[in-house]
Formats: C-alpha cells, structure tokens, sequence
C-alpha cells in the first residue's frame, strides 16, 4: 500500500512539474512572438523612415542646388524665365490652355435622362408600364 502511495505521489509530482514547465514555455514563446512581430514593425517603421530620410536629403540637395545657380547670372537668368520673367523692354506672350470643350455632335448624340415633366406625362398617358 505505501508503494502505491509513493507511486501516485511520484506521478503527481512529475504531472505537477511537466505542468508547470509546460505553462511557463507556452508563455515564454507566446511572449517572444508577440515580441518578435513588434520587432519587426519597428524594422519596418524604420525602414520607412529612412527612407524618407533619403528623400528629404535629395530634396535639400536640389534646393541647395538651387541657392547656388542664383550666384551665376546665366542660370539665374533661366529660372526666372523659367517662371514667366523678361529683361527689360522684352515683350512676353503666355498663353493659357483652354478646358477642353465637347464637340456638340457628342452632347446631342449622348443619350440624355428624362426630367420630371417627361415622367409625369409618360404616367398620365400610360406609356410607362403598359
């Protein structure tokens, strides 16, 4: 008899412990996944940003550029004509792009919806749903 309590102690203790590091291991890789896929968030975020860096860097570069063609007067010259400027005594012609119009054989062509009026009678004179 004190063989079997012995034996069922020693089961209950080695179900206890196998419990016991089973839970803590569940957690553990729980816990390091949820931890692995912020890490990986947090790569990505940062690739993002420096990407962006990148960008921002170029941006500064071109403007940088730009400060210093305003130094050589030929290339000053061709940005501020770049943008609508001429010397003195120069005449300009600018020119606006007009919104493109429908030719008017499309609009009568299109196939147009009724209006109210139109329905009313139809319903009057029972064309709609004969």
């Amino acid at each position: 008899m004190a063989s079997l309590k012995t034996i069922g102690n020693n089961i209950f203790s080695r179900l206890l412990i196998f419990t016991l590091i089973s839970s803590f291991l569940f957690f553990l890789f729980d816990t390091y996944q949820e931890s692995y896929d912020k890490l990986k968030v947090l790569q990505n975020s940062l690739e993002d940003r420096q990407e962006e860096i990148v960008l921002l860097q170029n941006q500064i570069d071109d403007w940088n550029q730009q400060i210093s063609d305003l130094d050589d007067p030929e290339k000053a010259e061709l940005i501020l004509r770049k943008r609508g400027y001429g010397e003195q005594g120069e005449v300009l012609y600018r020119f606006e792009v007009p919104e493109p119009v429908t030719p008017i054989e499309e609009t009568l062509k299109s196939d147009r919806g009724k209006s109210l009026i139109e329905y009313v009678i139809d319903y009057v004179v029972g064309k709609e749903g004969e």
